[in-house]
């Protein structure tokens, strides 16, 4: 189903064109006198080029080779006037269609009952809030914490097992990104618990994402890549199914990177 949130992303990308366009237009017409226009006529097996001031005119002053750059210029400046014209028309079509899309066809015709009539009827949409809080509600077991594993807890409530798990899951909770923390994933031969679950809400799937922070240690390093190299035995790719961060004591964890990482990613997600 077509979402306003997905026009909204396609009028943003063809207002920023737009806008681009306008300037290099305005730079470029600077450079040419008003009112002149390219004519292009086939001679043989090559165009010759003319510079036409009056529509009437039979050909114009012809633009020898030496000054082919002009006809280059004349010539994209027809082009980026066509491509104003189209972009603002796409622009204003889409703003358009989004207003008509506001209202989500489902949810209008369930509002037209009365609550008792609801009760009764079998649905055949389900909303992206409820399909993300049926996701989250489901119940799983995560793996345990020993006693002497240090205490982190995000300002919802949740514990994690590290700081630097603890400065994700938060921005995570910050971004409005719904997570899973030790979520089990059931491979083919083993069951891992991804340090965060993520949902693709666009997609409805799931997105796997394992912090690795002691890769210092080699034994954890290498840890890291058999763990690593196994989600992908099961079809699990880093930026399709996976994200994978890693840090060491000399590099720890780069907050700023990761904050703006998560910042895509809400998007990416569909949120």
């Amino acid at each position: 189903m077509i979402k306003p949130g997905m026009i909204e992303e396609e009028i943003e990308k063809y207002k920023i064109q737009l806008n681009n366009t306008e300037k290099e237009l305005d730079r470029l017409r600077k450079k040419i006198p008003p009112g002149v226009k390219l004519y292009a006529m086939k001679k043989g097996k090559v165009f010759q080029y003319f510079m036409r001031t009056k529509s009437d005119e039979t050909h114009g002053k012809y633009i020898t080779r030496q000054r082919i750059k002009t006809a280059e210029m004349l010539a994209q400046i027809e082009y980026d006037e066509n491509l104003v014209e189209a972009l603002d028309k796409s622009v204003k079509y889409l703003e358009e269609m989004k207003r008509k899309l506001d209202t989500n066809p489902f949810v209008a015709a369930e509002q037209k009952m009365s609550y008792g009539k609801r009760a009764l009827i079998n649905r055949t949409y389900i909303t992206d809030e409820e399909y993300v809080r049926a996701w989250k509600e489901k119940n799983y077991e995560t793996m345990e914490f020993r006693e002497t594993e240090k205490r982190f807890y995000t300002r919802t409530g949740l514990r994690v097992r590290s700081k630097s798990e603890l400065i994700i899951a938060e921005m995570l909770e910050e971004e409005g990104i719904p997570f899973c923390y030790e979520k089990p994933l059931k491979l083919k031969y083993k069951t891992f618990y991804p340090d965060f679950t993520l949902l693709n809400i666009k997609e409805k799937k799931e997105i796997y994402w394992e912090h690795f922070g002691m890769m210092d240690d080699i034994d954890y390093r290498n840890s890291a890549f058999v763990k690593i190299r196994e989600y992908e035995n099961n079809g699990l790719y880093q930026y399709d199914s996976m994200i994978c961060t890693f840090e060491t004591l000399k590099y720890p964890l780069n907050t700023k990177s990761i904050r703006g990482m998560i910042e895509s990613l809400r998007k990416k997600l569909g949120y």
